[in-house]
């Protein structure tokens, strides 16, 4: 263990980070083996490589590793912006993302495929001209959500399914892939049900049509 200790903080001192961020301290780092942070810490060729920080990042998020998870997102779109093989987001837009499909979506017997559905609706919402531009503002928007109504959404802890669900919708995944779905609610509204998705204990989630369809044929 001492010696895992000292090859550790030999790596600190001898490779070197990009500037543009500060590397968290030594007791952030949550993984498995010394070969793994050898992989982290030389950031040069980890961005050449194209390492796949979902992982990391999900697990900083289930760890609560807030300054871990915007160094490796910080990275991860640095690759993305070099490379152009991928879409950049931030942590707080994957944070909020998972939290909402978590509050919505959270029980365990659920499977992804309704999770998959109520983060679209949410992204759906953010590309729509009748709703605000973010994922922060969609999920605040007053009347909007039930955990948000009712003050209980900061108390929401996304669960590992959640999270890569969220990780999935923000690397361009989709299901519905109709961007004038952006109602969803245990009943019906809009100008139509695109889809109704039924539970033995929840009962319908349907997922609706916007009330102003011209606005998505104009801009599909």
């Amino acid at each position: 263990m001492k010696r895992l200790i000292y090859i550790i903080l030999i790596m600190i001192l001898i490779i070197p980070l990009p500037m543009a961020y500060t590397a968290p301290e030594i007791k952030d780092f949550k993984v498995s083996n010394i070969s793994t942070l050898l992989y982290i810490k030389n950031a040069e060729k980890t961005i050449t490589a194209g390492f796949e920080w979902d992982i990391l990042i999900e697990e900083c998020m289930i760890n609560n590793k807030e300054a871990l998870g915007e160094y490796y997102i910080n990275l991860r779109n640095q690759h993305i912006e070099k490379y152009h093989n991928g879409l950049k987001y931030s942590y707080e837009e994957l944070w909020l993302l998972s939290k909402i499909i978590e509050a919505e979506a959270g029980m365990n017997w659920l499977d992804d495929y309704i999770r998959m559905c109520i983060g679209e609706v949410v992204l759906n919402r953010v590309e729509s001209p009748e709703f605000p531009n973010t994922i922060y503002e969609v999920i605040y928007e007053e009347g909007q959500y039930h955990h948000i109504k009712y003050n209980m959404f900061d108390d929401v802890i996304p669960t590992e399914k959640s999270i890569k669900v969220a990780q999935r919708l923000l690397n361009g995944d989709r299901l519905i892939n109709n961007k004038s779905v952006v109602f969803q609610a245990n009943f019906p509204q809009g100008s139509g049900v695109h889809e109704s998705v039924y539970d033995e204990i929840l009962g319908y989630t349907y997922l609706c049509y916007s009330n102003n369809l011209e606005i998505y044929l104009q801009t599909d």
